[in-house]
């Protein structure tokens, strides 16, 4: 009989593994096969692990009431991270937005010196306004590479490129898109470009990963 606790599996594999032959479990858990004392049952179930029983070192009898119990089958996966994959319409309205916030990086970075000398000269020299033009350099970028990885789900999705989510921040380093071509791009010279240059970046890891392997 085998079950895992009250459980009686159907259709169990009952497998002779000296000679190759077997059969299944019924029903009411029992079946019938002929062995060898030094033969070895396997039982196999989808889901489970392979059970193992050698009769080498068992009283003969001419039959046996055996318990087997199965073990469900585990893996271990690494964590994956699931992201929606947004519209094209949402991304271009995501462009517009890092537009704006552009424009507000610009207007941080100074003043008309003609017009107000004495603030400028502070904007200059000052370190609190050097932070804030630092952070909003930050945010922006931070806004620029949100865009960048929304593009890529969108262009996997439909087979432009692949790349896991691992090397998105890499490849979004060797693009090295300017900012002013990404406001200003079609779609369509989005898509060339970032499909041109993601052939360039798997010819690269290509080389970089034989180059090692020969070593």
């Amino acid at each position: 009989m085998i079950g895992d606790n009250t459980i009686v599996f159907n259709r169990v594999m009952v497998i002779d593994r000296t000679t190759g032959s077997g059969t299944y479990v019924g029903v009411d858990g029992n079946f019938s096969v002929s062995i060898k004392k030094n033969d070895t049952l396997m039982f196999a179930y989808s889901g489970y692990k392979t059970k193992k029983i050698c009769f080498k070192d068992s009283a003969q009898q001419k039959e046996y009431l055996l318990a087997v119990k199965l073990d469900p089958l585990s893996y271990q996966l690494k964590e994956i991270s699931i992201y929606p994959v947004k519209k094209l319409s949402e991304v271009q309205r995501e462009i517009e937005q890092m537009e704006s916030r552009k424009k507000h990086v610009v207007q941080l970075q100074g003043v008309d010196a003609i017009q107000s000398p004495i603030t400028a000269l502070y904007e200059r020299f000052s370190k609190m306004e050097q932070s804030k033009r630092k952070v909003a350099e930050l945010e922006n970028e931070d806004m620029k590479r949100s865009v960048l990885k929304d593009l890529f789900r969108i262009y996997i999705k439909y087979d432009i490129i692949d790349l896991s989510d691992e090397q998105f921040d890499d490849f979004i380093t060797f693009c090295d898109l300017p900012d002013s071509y990404i406001l200003n791009a079609t779609q369509y010279e989005l898509v060339e470009s970032i499909k041109y240059r993601y052939n360039k970046f798997v010819e690269l890891n290509d080389y970089v990963r034989h180059k090692y392997e020969r070593k």
